[in-house]
């Protein structure tokens, strides 16, 4: 069964949290096995559902026993429901099926992610019984920019600025419909993104685009895209290049980024590490 874990709770089950938070086996998306996030990090995240209206964090046990928990966050003007932490010691399966329920019960209407490391096989195998769609399969990447050394950057990329604006939203509009982040919210958070597109002569040939956070510890590489979906290697490559020397130079310490089959290997010439496989599921409930 499923109850909300009260605050007085939660130093008691915090670390059992975190040590299933250390295997990919017993736990979903983000990880913490990345060489990146520590258990800091997970604690002060996990904290921040005691004080939010829209997140929760929900105990799941079973005969009386506690066997992990489940961090919820929900934006309601978006219906968009997703985890933080999904931390199963045993019974993973079972607490997928009771999650989805309550979910259903909660926020009907809404649509519900949950993204899990591939070798979660439990998981995975309850999501696709539970109908979900499988929407993403990608390699997880890090880069560790304080041992990275710049490299040399194609003069076709440049940083987008509001200006210039106009040259990321005629190839991002391409991806609208396939993302949270279209081309109007990241314009309204722009401040909150460093965007960046390859040129040949007046053509966009290619953009990514990234997420910037105030304590610059770790940034993610959210997209990469192409005019009509094309992969180009050669831009890809000059455009994360351009991403990781500027994030170097704003002293971020760690970049992120999700590949998928065809991107991997260029990903990896560039500097990346793989980190473990990631797959997300949808579920419109």
């Amino acid at each position: 069964m499923l109850r909300k874990l009260e605050k007085v709770l939660f130093d008691q089950y915090a670390d059992l949290a975190y040590s299933l938070a250390l295997d990919t086996r017993k736990s979903g998306y983000p990880i913490y096995t990345d060489g990146i996030k520590t258990k800091e990090d997970f604690i002060k995240r996990a904290r921040k559902a005691l004080e939010r209206d829209n997140e929760e964090i929900l105990l799941y046990e079973r005969s009386g026993e506690v066997l992990g928990w489940i961090h919820y966050y929900y934006l309601a003007d978006d219906r968009y429901l997703d985890t933080c932490s999904f931390c199963i010691r045993e019974g993973m399966g079972d607490a997928v099926a009771e999650f989805t329920a309550f979910a259903r019960e909660r926020f009907p209407g809404s649509e519900l992610y949950l993204g899990f490391p591939k070798e979660n096989t439990e998981a995975v195998a309850a999501l696709e019984a539970l109908g979900f769609e499988r929407i993403e399969e990608s390699y997880n990447n890090a880069a560790d920019l304080e041992q990275y050394r710049l490299a040399p950057e194609r003069a076709e990329t440049q940083l987008i600025t509001r200006e210039s604006y106009p040259l990321f939203a005629e190839i991002h509009r391409q991806h609208d419909g396939e993302t949270y982040w279209n081309t109007e919210r990241i314009l309204a958070d722009l401040d909150g993104w460093r965007i960046f597109v390859s040129m040949q002569g007046e053509t966009v040939t290619g953009a990514i685009y990234t997420f910037t956070f105030a304590d610059k510890h770790v940034e993610e590489i959210f997209g990469v895209d192409f005019p009509d979906g094309v992969y180009d290697g050669e831009a890809y490559r000059a455009l994360v290049t351009a991403a990781m020397n500027d994030e170097k130079r704003r002293g971020v310490r760690h970049l992120v980024l999700l590949a998928d089959e065809e991107t991997q290997a260029d990903t990896l010439r560039c500097g990346f590490r793989c980190v473990g496989e990631y797959v997300c599921y949808l579920l419109r409930l």
